[in-house]
């Protein structure tokens, strides 16, 4: 694919790492020299310096050849115009990172996005206040995603030394309704099976259906605690985005923002409903003690600083919070956070990234999502008729190593999958790869393709 990126940033070095190492064509437009040279120096990529809403450099750049483009500089208005000029030139498919709730909220059909070009608006403020949304559903998961129209889920949850599962066997575990697809250990991606032992401070992944997931709370202590309030660290826009979420729960409990700036905090308390808004700073315990945090509360720290967060964060897990979530925007950082003992570690990059793979997947690629710093992808794929995944039972196809079939949904049936298990074509697989195999096993279920 020819993918032009234009937005040399955090994410867009992120995009050019990513999409770099799957062999696309790749263009890096930004005016700062200096952001385009750390890009230019480790990735096959060409780099322009320029306006990426410039005609001029669009031209140049033969826009309308691209298959796809990537506006995620730091300008919304930057970036919707690339957008719409680039569909103007010609090219197949445009996103645009739009962060202003004012740009980025639902609008009348007559003016939707699509009519003027955009085909996807990328918010990572509003996607990492999903992620934290659904970790609260799911207390102690380090991170939670859904398939099947929310038919299946896959939580990752760390391995604790009181777990029932700590150092055994994954045969030993009688999980028949479930599967484990992966193991990190150590910042290692394990593709496991029978034989693999879970040990302690292992972050596991497990698949199984949405429903069911209170049977794990013998082996994972996953019973949902009821919180007396969630304390939010931070007044920016993840925040906003994941107050209006909390308010659509029934029988939720306090929320409290602290926040240290007045003028802020004005804002908030005008704009947002239903929750107590606090000028001070979360990084000092006399605050943390005079708001009564405790271990039945949720702490979530969204500053818009890492050192303020993982600061924030240490101090409430030494006021014993059991449910810590904590924002880093460098992924470098989050085991630095796992060992404060924080229970997810949301970076919105990341988030994104998911988001953006997903175009640049073939159409029967349901969804992408990055796990491991992007070291794997778990994918949910249909099965296209006459696809190489159709044509046996999985123990006789030469699936590659470093892949596991998690689960099928077959005719509205939820399957774990075992080696006499045949996929039918429509049929959709969750499925774990690390990212060098991962477009391989999409081939299995693309049509057209021969397997050797």
């Amino acid at each position: 694919m020819r993918i032009v990126i234009v937005g040399a940033g955090k994410l867009g070095f992120d995009l050019a790492r990513v999409l770099s190492q799957e062999e696309h064509d790749i263009i890096v437009i930004d005016k700062d020299p200096e952001a385009i040279e750390p890009i230019a120096d480790n990735f096959d990529v060409m780099t322009v310096v320029g306006n990426g809403a410039s005609v001029k450099i669009l031209e140049e750049i033969q826009v309308k050849n691209a298959d796809i483009l990537l506006a995620v500089t730091d300008n919304d208005e930057l970036n919707i115009i690339a957008c719409m000029l680039a569909k103007q030139f010609g090219a197949r498919t445009t996103a645009a990172r739009v962060r202003n709730p004012d740009y980025s909220s639902t609008l009348p059909s007559v003016l939707a996005y699509i009519n003027f070009g955009i085909d996807l608006i990328i918010n990572p403020e509003y996607l990492a206040a999903q992620e934290i949304f659904r970790l609260i559903e799911v207390p102690t998961a380090t991170g939670i995603d859904y398939f099947a129209e929310g038919k299946l889920s896959m939580i990752s949850i760390k391995v604790a030394d009181e777990m029932e599962i700590a150092g055994k066997k994954i045969a030993e575990l009688n999980l028949e309704k479930y599967t484990i697809v992966a193991v990190i250990r150590k910042e290692q991606v394990i593709i496991p099976n029978g034989n693999t032992q879970l040990l302690q401070n292992d972050k596991i992944y497990v698949l199984g259906k949405t429903a069911g997931f209170h049977n794990l709370n013998g082996l994972m202590k996953l019973k949902k605690p009821k919180f007396k309030q969630i304390i939010i660290a931070g007044g920016g826009l993840i925040t906003q985005y994941l107050v209006y979420l909390l308010r659509t729960k029934k029988n939720l409990p306090e929320i409290k923002v602290i926040e240290p700036s007045a003028d802020k905090c004005r804002t908030l308390s005008a704009e947002l409903e239903g929750c107590q808004i606090i000028c001070a700073d979360a990084t000092k315990m006399e605050v943390l003690d005079e708001e009564n945090l405790g271990e039945t509360d949720i702490f979530i720290s969204l500053t818009g600083s890492d050192n303020s967060n993982l600061v924030a964060c240490m101090l409430a897990k030494n006021r014993t919070v059991d449910e810590v979530i904590c924002e880093v925007s460098r992924e470098d950082y989050i085991p630095l956070a796992e060992s404060l003992g924080v229970t997810a570690a949301i970076t919105p990059r990341l988030l994104t990234v998911s988001t953006v793979l997903k175009l640049m997947r073939r159409k029967n690629v349901i969804s992408v999502n990055l796990l491991n710093m992007g070291e794997a992808e778990m994918l949910e794929l249909e099965a296209e008729p006459d696809s190489p995944i159709t044509k046996s039972y999985l123990r006789d196809l030469k699936i590659p190593t470093g892949v596991v079939i998690g689960s099928i949904t077959q005719n509205g049936n939820i399957l774990v999958p075992r080696g006499d298990t045949q996929i039918q074509p429509g049929d959709r697989a969750i499925v774990f790869a690390l990212r060098p195999v991962a477009p391989k096993i999409e081939q299995f279920f693309h049509n057209g393709v021969t397997m050797a």
